[in-house]
């Protein structure tokens, strides 16, 4: 019998952009400056065309030469700059802290808030408990919408043709039903939160509740994570509580 071959890979149509990203994630996930060689070798990429974008990357600002290593590249100022920016254009981050700092002191487990970016969710603030475990969550984690609670949050606030539709583009293949999908997120809306267990940490769950604007759409998300120890009850109800007040001082 003839084996089926699998399709090649698909061809980039923008080679010097996937190129740069591929650049500057390896300097991300290094731990020390990278040599053009080293650079090159980790992106799978000839070294003239990795020079090329390094050193257009360089006059941006994305990358900078070490000090110390010669002839050896780091990530620069400007993708942290540029991340910043992003980060603090969110109003409803510097809001959220004052009262993840009381909910906090009253769950004593840290809170996170997420917003949703295109099929994620973000993680864009994150106020720890000292005394709890972070379970994963910092600023910047991003997971698909459905598998999170954050994002079954804001999405149980959107109208059913945007849940539909979710659920045709990023589901259906999956295996999941429309009804269930739509079933599931009628009843996070009918008590206010959505509850999830977190796929990579066993016996870890995730409480969420959706911030709203004053026309009842969802801005953000505020999530705590807990052990199956805890009292869901008496967790759900300050949650939502605290959501309330974010969405009031938002207006």
């Amino acid at each position: 019998m003839k084996l089926i071959e699998s399709p090649p890979p698909e061809k980039s149509k923008a080679p010097a952009v996937d190129g740069a990203f591929d650049i500057m994630q390896a300097l991300v996930q290094s731990t020390y400056p990278l040599s053009l060689t080293e650079i090159a070798d980790r992106v799978n990429m000839p070294v003239a065309s990795c020079h090329r974008i390094i050193n257009a990357l360089l006059r941006r600002g994305l990358v900078v030469q070490d000090l110390q290593r010669r002839k050896s590249y780091c990530m620069g100022a400007t993708l942290f700059q540029m991340a910043s920016a992003a980060y603090f254009q969110q109003p409803i981050v510097p809001l959220f802290h004052s009262i993840a700092d009381v909910l906090k002191n009253e769950l004593h487990q840290a809170v996170n808030l997420s917003v949703l970016a295109g099929s994620h969710t973000l993680v864009v603030a994150h106020v720890p408990w000292p005394f709890a475990q972070s379970h994963g969550i910092y600023v910047g984690l991003s997971n698909v919408l459905h598998r999170t609670a954050a994002g079954k949050a804001m999405m149980s606030m959107h109208p059913l043709a945007i849940q539909k539709q979710y659920w045709e583009t990023y589901i259906a293949d999956s295996g999941q039903e429309l009804e269930a999908w739509l079933h599931e997120l009628a009843e996070v809306k009918r008590v206010g939160y959505a509850l999830t267990q977190t796929e990579t940490l066993a016996g870890v769950f995730t409480l969420a509740a959706p911030v709203l604007n004053r026309r009842g759409e969802p801005l953000a998300a505020m999530a705590v994570c807990f052990d199956t120890q805890r009292d869901i009850r008496a967790m759900a109800t300050p949650l939502i509580q605290a959501t309330w007040q974010l969405s009031a001082r938002l207006g």
